[in-house]
Order: C-alpha cells, then sequence, then structure tokens
C-alpha cells in the first residue's frame, strides 16, 4: 500500500468502531487477552482520554476508505532534565493486512511531527526485545537506548 493510499489524522470520535479491533489486537500481541485481557472499563477509559482536549494523551490514525489502518498513542509528560515535555509512544498498531506498506513509518513520522508542533524536545518508544519485525523500522528512524525497564505494581 502505496503511503498516497492512506492519510494519517488525529482519531475522532467516530473512529471508535475500528480503533478498538485495533486496540484489542494490539493488546493480545503483547499477551493482555483471554483472562489476562484488559477490563472493558480501561478500554473505554483510555477512549474517552484519547479524544479529550484536556488530556496529555492524543490518538493518531492511518485511514484508508474511512477504515483504519493502525494507530499510535502519545503520551506528553515533563521531565526533570529538561524544560520541554517528552512524548512516549506508547501504542503503536498496524493490522496485519496493512504491514508492509508504509503505514508504521508514517504513523511514527506523524507522531514525531505532532510532538514536535506540541513542543515536545524529545519522542521515544519501547518495544518487546524479540519484537524483530518493529525494531528493523525502528532501528532506521531512531537511536536505540540503552536502558533496562523495572516495574513495580502498586
Amino acid at each position: 500500500m502505496a503511503e498516497a493510499e492512506f492519510v494519517i489524522r488525529p482519531l475522532q470520535a467516530g473512529d471508535h468502531a475500528g480503533w478498538l479491533p485495533l486496540w484489542r489486537d494490539y493488546n493480545a500481541f503483547y499477551g493482555r487477552v483471554g483472562a489476562t485481557a484488559l477490563p472493558e472499563e480501561v478500554d473505554r477509559e483510555t477512549w474517552r482520554r484519547l479524544l479529550a482536549p484536556a488530556e496529555p494523551v492524543h490518538g493518531l490514525a492511518a485511514v484508508a476508505n474511512g477504515a483504519l489502518l493502525g494507530i499510535a498513542h502519545l503520551l506528553y509528560h515533563r521531565s526533570t532534565i529538561q524544560i520541554q515535555d517528552s512524548a512516549y509512544l506508547q501504542d503503536l498498531y498496524v493490522a496485519p493486512a496493512a504491514r508492509g506498506g508504509g503505514v508504521a513509518r508514517a504513523l511514527l513520522r506523524a507522531a514525531a511531527e505532532r510532538a514536535r508542533a506540541d513542543g515536545a524536545a524529545t519522542l521515544y518508544w519501547r518495544t518487546a526485545s524479540d519484537n524483530l519485525v518493529a525494531r528493523r523500522l525502528y532501528d532506521q528512524v531512531a537511536e536505540l537506548a540503552d536502558a533496562v525497564i523495572y516495574r513495580q505494581a502498586l
């Protein structure tokens, strides 16, 4: 799929029916499916936040012929090492049928453009270490950070 065949734009209220399956497939990719699936309450609140102007969470969609091909979610936050906010690309997902057509690259470019326009100093994201297909793209567009992530449930 050539980039001219789809557009990248902010998520809109009418996108929910197309967003939800992509969101659920994204979560399933990371093991959040079946007994470990996110509660519907989290899905609803995430969608609400993505559309709420006062929230620091923003969504982008890749769209062709009215159908969503992919999604990206940005989360802005303060930093102790810079004055400008950082933009965290928390979620990026492209439907399997749309992969290989430049959708992920276009979503990454649009996320960077949006973050820059919003005054963020950096855009960063993480992925599973074994997500080799995504990492091939990421290695082309960004610098690999040397970091280890720890998590503590509260």
